[in-house]
């Protein structure tokens, strides 16, 4: 049922949470230990960083106070000297007092001494706010240096880490390397000369055959001979002679005393030639010759669209040459070559790790 499926589902899903959070946690603590073993834990920096910010808002504060307390100064000061301004141009014009001026000259005489005070407790408390905004702007610096000091070192261990970690892959890499010169590579040779000795044992029988097939031929045109001219007698000689006696010879008598010469002569003739069988020689391959391609038309030339069937050869091309770079064709190649592509995998290895640790 889809409820029974969405149950499963949510079981599931509150599994893989509780998984993930599990390995988060994992992961924190064996980061944490491994910063800790290396000297790379930023958590003092960090902490060094929130102070820097709780020290700014501090400075900030003081900043206000120190502005407020110059706010109380500058109006007790201007209290005072309108006050004392007041009472010069109350005696100025001290022959035409009222009753009424009388007592403001004397309010104000005894208010004199209170302004007096506003303005040195103002005074006072402007000095005490900026020493405050003094003290937390040192204190400010003070963490501010200590951060980059911090920041310095870290970075320097960073640094020293990503060396030694770049020689140590610098390291196995010339380790794999003497590993394929001095393991891997004689033991590919050797597999090779033994497959190309075990091929050539296969091959052996038919190149015996071959070598066996001249022989044979020489030795069944010495038996023709043999038969042919008997007792080394040459077959122009036995021609010559038998007309001799064909022309001396009477034509009604002495024909049976020509008969054994003639008979001499013809009976090995008469007798079949031993010849023997001759071996199976198999047919001689043909020069391989290669072919050399045709030359087409490029297509980047022609006036026409592309025809279909160029780009499918191109594409029927392009797939062979991906399948023959993965293919396991035999190659041969020097070891010097070898050396050389494997320092260059090598320092190529190194160079991309270095990067990535750089960046």
């Amino acid at each position: 049922l889809p409820s029974h499926r969405e149950g499963q589902r949510w079981d599931l899903s509150k599994k893989f949470s509780q998984f993930m959070e599990e390995a988060q946690a994992r992961v924190a603590i064996y980061s944490q230990k491994v910063n800790d073993y290396t000297g790379t834990d930023y958590s003092g920096i960090a902490a060094l960083r929130q102070e820097i910010k709780d020290q700014e808002e501090l400075v900030k504060q003081h900043h206000k106070t120190v502005a407020k307390a110059k706010e109380s100064f500058d109006a007790a000061h201007a209290e005072q000297a309108a006050s004392q301004k007041e009472v010069v141009g109350l005696l100025e014009r001290k022959h035409s007092w009222s009753a009424g001026d009388l007592e403001r000259y004397m309010s104000l005489i005894r208010s004199e001494h209170v302004n007096e005070q506003n303005v040195q407790g103002a005074k006072d408390a402007l000095l005490a706010a900026e020493r405050s905004l003094e003290e937390a702007r040192a204190r400010l610096e003070k963490r501010e240096r200590a951060q980059y000091h911090e920041e310095q070192v870290w970075s320097d261990t960073i640094r020293r880490n990503s060396t030694w970690v770049t020689f140590g892959l610098m390291g196995f890499n010339i380790f794999l390397l003497l590993a394929n010169l001095v393991i891997i590579e004689p033991w590919r040779r050797r597999r090779m000369v033994k497959e190309i000795k075990g091929v050539m044992a296969e091959n052996q029988p038919i190149v015996n055959v071959a070598s066996a097939a001249p022989v044979a031929n020489s030795a069944v045109e010495q038996a023709i001979d043999e038969v042919v001219e008997p007792q080394g007698v040459v077959l122009e000689e036995i021609d010559d002679s038998s007309k001799e006696i064909a022309t001396t010879a009477p034509a009604t008598s002495d024909v049976p005393a020509a008969e054994p010469l003639v008979e001499a002569v013809v009976e090995p003739l008469s007798q079949p030639a031993p010849v023997p069988a001759e071996p199976e020689v198999e047919p001689e391959a043909e020069p391989i010759t290669p072919e050399t391609p045709a030359i087409q038309p490029s297509i980047f030339h022609s006036e026409g669209p592309w025809p279909w069937a160029t780009l499918q050869s191109m594409a029927d091309d392009a797939q062979s040459y991906l399948a023959d770079l993965f293919s396991e064709r035999p190659l041969s190649v020097k070891k010097v070559d070898m050396t050389v592509l494997a320092l260059q995998a090598a320092t190529a290895g190194a160079a991309v790790f270095g990067t990535l640790v750089v960046l």
